[in-house]
């Protein structure tokens, strides 16, 4: 006759518990996950030291001309550089000579752009005029 212990289960705890695959399981899951956040860290640091002086270059302003044109004003160095930048298409369109005043004149004192009132706007558009005041 053949011996039963032959065909008997494995012993559970020679083999681990369910409790300490599942440690394993979550400890590997951490160590990727710390892995890919170290990556991640190191890809944007190595991008900053090689992108060079990031001060060099500096946006002045942009005005949208367009629904896909607009033209912006770039500083580089102490040139500035009127771009024009399309779908697919980026042009310089005029180099200001160094010291060329390029600046936004200041706002007049005193004259601010007067906003619509929100509550006016809505009155509007639901058609009742001056509703409430």
């Amino acid at each position: 006759m053949s011996d039963p212990t032959l065909f008997a289960a494995p012993n559970a705890a020679a083999h681990g518990g369910a409790a300490g695959g599942t440690l394993e399981v979550t400890f590997a899951l951490l160590l990727v996950l710390g892995v890919i956040v170290l990556l991640a860290w190191l890809t944007r640091r190595m991008r900053r030291i090689g992108g060079g002086g990031h001060d060099r270059i500096q946006l002045l302003g942009d005005r949208v001309v367009g629904p896909k044109e607009r033209l912006v004003l770039v500083r580089v160095g102490d040139t500035d550089i009127l771009v024009g930048v399309a779908a697919g298409n980026v042009r310089p369109l005029h180099v200001f000579p160094v010291g060329a005043n390029t600046a936004a004149p200041p706002a007049p004192e005193g004259q601010t752009p007067a906003m619509p009132d929100f509550r006016d706007l809505l009155m509007k558009s639901l058609g009742k005029r001056g509703a409430g005041r």
